[in-house]
């Protein structure tokens, strides 16, 4: 056998002087052992060997029946401050002896069966710096076979993984004492994690609020669970994360559903970013403490009769207040306003009859001042409107819904045949409301609706009822589920708009489009959301660009329920 091969090179210059090893060739008597002097070492002992004593990756050899000991430079860190350790060339059984009732099956059951074993984050016990220290290991146990193909050693990788054991041990024990203090908690608390508000931690304290076990909360997102609380709780939420600063309630109403039944309170809240280990917000803490019957003990306590005659006057007093800001606005809107825009139209029509012949760049101001002062008074005239909607009940009757639509159509007759436009509609409920406000109330979505119409295909609007049943009405725990509730549709085929403006456009003087393109102040859909406020109802907009826009409008059939609460 060629001991000088080029396979062999590496290894021959480590046994001969070269490291460690080469150090034991000159100190140990290797013919003492089974394994012999290194020149009659097995070809199968020396190409292992090159493997472990070149790797970069801690690792060393059980070799022979006595099991003789190699390791690499790579395993050195792991055996103390001093980096040595009596291993090499000695047998397993005399260098752990600590650890041999542990390792030696190991070993022997790898040598007899041929099958690998692998261990992660095993505890060993190991002697080092004087003494033994409990260690963790990831390691695997690998057989190596002879030149005759007999299973004759054991080739072991290693790495220390203590620190990385001790520190999860750490997190671990403080993850489990801060479960128990969240779970023996008496006031509710839950963790809600990312966008979706995934429940992470919840104790039983907070499921009795809501009605709702641990089982049902954990690891869901929470409005899936909970949805009647997302229009309200959801911003709450993103603001704490948003912000990072902690929010307090105190004697603040709530409600769930509990098996088709609403349930009332009152609960103190704080609601606190919850960080994660790099300090980032990753979701927010509640707290929260049932305070019912504390609230309404107060409540019962303020209802006297000198509070309710104080309470009277205030109203009484902000009333007028009120009615005479409303009439001094009413006046300005009338007078001062339109005065001067009717001056200015006046004044631009004189100038232009004035100068006769004109050339294309006076006919151009002059066309603009004209324009702007129609949207000027326009503006004016839908302001006033705005200003004067009101909530007096003395005005609220029974109104046929379908013969306010007869009177709309009528009225817009001349548009509607200049648009060719089809408006259909049957079966119209009569409701309590105030007839003019649903008169603007249509009027303004029906005259939307020609506005924003397609140039390829003629104008169909419709509008559709029906009556909410209870299941339905219980996806829109905004309203009162002690009142009826119509749901009116007003549809077209007209350009649409992106479903992320379907908010926007309620509001007062917000347009998704120039006022070159389509006509108008802005103020129509907020007078349409301020009509439904009124009647304690509710509007929204469904769409697609380029795909008509559907406005759906939920309004009670009778507003005497409403007669001894406000709008919620």
């Amino acid at each position: 056998m060629d001991l000088r091969s080029p396979a062999n090179d590496q290894f021959f210059h480590f046994i001969q002087g070269g490291g460690e090893m080469g150090a034991l060739t000159r100190a140990f008597d290797w013919s003492a052992t089974a394994i012999g002097p290194p020149e009659q070492w097995q070809q199968s002992l020396r190409t292992t060997l090159g493997i472990v004593l070149n790797s970069a990756f801690p690792m060393f050899l059980f070799w022979g029946d006595e099991l003789i000991c190699f390791y690499n430079d790579a395993f050195r860190p792991s055996l103390g401050a001093e980096g040595k350790h009596p291993a090499l060339g000695k047998r397993g059984r005399e260098v752990w002896p600590e650890i041999w009732d542990f390792i030696g099956p190991l070993l022997g059951r790898v040598m007899s069966s041929g099958e690998p074993v692998w261990f992660e984050d095993q505890l060993v016990p190991f002697f080092r710096n004087g003494r033994v220290e409990d260690i963790y290991w990831t390691f695997s146990y690998s057989p190596v076979y002879d030149d005759s193909g007999k299973i004759n050693g054991v080739f072991v990788t290693c790495t220390e993984t203590t620190q990385k054991v001790l520190m999860y041990n750490r997190l671990h024990d403080s993850e489990r004492r801060f479960q128990n203090l969240v779970t023996d908690a008496t006031v509710g608390i839950i963790v809600l994690m990312g966008t979706d508000m995934v429940v992470e931690i919840v104790n039983d304290a907070y499921g009795q609020v809501i009605d709702r076990s641990r089982e049902e909360l954990l690891d869901k997102p929470f409005f899936s669970v909970v949805p009647e609380t997302e229009p309200h709780f959801r911003n709450i939420v993103e603001g704490v994360m948003r912000t990072g600063e902690p929010l307090y309630l105190y004697d603040h109403p709530y409600f769930v559903y509990v098996n088709g039944e609403k349930k009332e309170g009152y609960l103190n809240l704080v609601y606190q970013p919850y960080r994660g280990d790099d300090g980032r917000i990753q979701g927010v803490m509640v707290l929260c403490q049932e305070v019912t019957e504390l609230v309404l003990a107060k409540l019962r306590t303020e209802q006297t009769v000198t509070d309710r005659t104080r309470e009277l006057a205030t109203a009484n007093r902000h009333l007028q207040r009120s009615n005479a800001e409303l009439a001094q606005f009413a006046y300005i809107a009338s007078h001062d306003l339109q005065e001067p825009i009717r001056k200015v139209a006046t004044f631009a029509q004189l100038l232009e009859g004035a100068l006769g012949e004109t050339t294309e760049r006076q006919r151009n101001y002059l066309d603009k001042i004209k324009n702007a002062s129609a949207r000027m008074m326009l503006l004016i005239r839908d302001v006033l409107t705005f200003s004067q909607l009101s909530r007096d009940t003395d005005l609220v009757r029974e109104t046929d819904l379908g013969v306010v639509l007869d009177n709309v159509v009528d009225d817009l007759e001349l548009l509607i045949d200049q648009k060719h436009a089809t408006v259909s509609y049957e079966n119209l409920p009569v409701v309590e409301a105030v007839p003019l406000q649903m008169s603007q109330l249509f009027g303004n979505l029906i005259s939307n609706a020609l506005k924003f119409t397609r140039a390829d295909r003629d104008p169909v609007i419709r509008i559709t009822a029906k009556l909410l049943d209870r299941q339905e009405l219980r996806s829109y725990p905004m309203l009162d589920t002690r009142c009826a509730y119509h749901h009116l549709q007003v549809s077209d085929n007209g350009i649409g708009f992106d479903q992320s403006y379907a908010e926007q456009i309620f509001e007062i003087f917000q347009r998704l489009h120039g006022k070159k393109d389509f006509e108008g102040t802005g103020i129509g859909l907020a007078m349409c959301k301020k009509i439904l406020q009124n009647h304690h109802g509710l509007i929204f907009a469904t769409s697609g660009e380029g795909e008509g826009a559907t406005f759906h409008m939920l309004i009670p059939e009778n507003q005497s329920c409403f007669a001894d609460s406000s709008i919620l």
